[in-house]
């Protein structure tokens, strides 16, 4: 009986040795970012948060994301492009002003950019490159996804004056 105890202790110390935390401050799941669909990035002090794209049933790709600038020196949003093609970019304002976000989609939406014929399926990533009047140009590496669940009935903007570009 007692080998028996020994045997269980024993394989249960080498288990938990085994199965453990063993990798620590290097595990591969701590060094994850990316906890939602979409993507992040920076450029001097512009934060660029959940950038994904949405196909919708009209094959247009709409950007969904926000940027918001840290800095106390503003800037502008001057361009985005979409699988390397220049967006329909519509803007109540392109100025990237300390902590007033550019907002793509949603209740606050006050940004809107798309590109119609949109060919790529959800599923699939695609390059959007943000371009800046001071900030270096961002690319980033966005997720394609159906326009279905929290996107079925996307919020954008459109309402109000805008400032439009499609230049690169």
């Amino acid at each position: 009986m007692a080998a028996t105890y020994k045997k269980i202790t024993a394989l249960l110390i080498i288990a938990t040795a085994l199965t453990g935390c063993g990798s620590g401050q290097s595990a591969v799941t701590r060094n994850f970012k990316q906890v939602t669909d979409g993507v992040e990035a920076q450029s001097n002090e512009i934060r660029l948060r959940h950038v994904l794209i949405v196909k919708t049933a009209a094959s247009e790709a709409v950007l969904v994301g926000t940027l918001v600038n840290w800095s106390d020196q503003s800037d502008a949003l001057t361009a985005v492009s979409i699988n390397y093609l220049p967006a329909n970019f519509r803007a109540q304002s392109n100025q990237l002003l300390k902590n007033k976000p550019l907002i793509f989609v949603g209740e606050s939406a006050n940004a809107d950019a798309a590109i119609p014929g949109f060919d790529k399926p959800a599923g699939d990533r695609v390059k959007v490159t943000f371009s800046f009047t001071n900030a270096a140009p961002v690319t980033v590496d966005a997720l394609v996804v159906g326009d279905n669940g929290i996107y079925e009935k996307m919020q954008r903007f459109g309402n109000s004056p805008a400032v439009e570009s499609t230049t690169p």
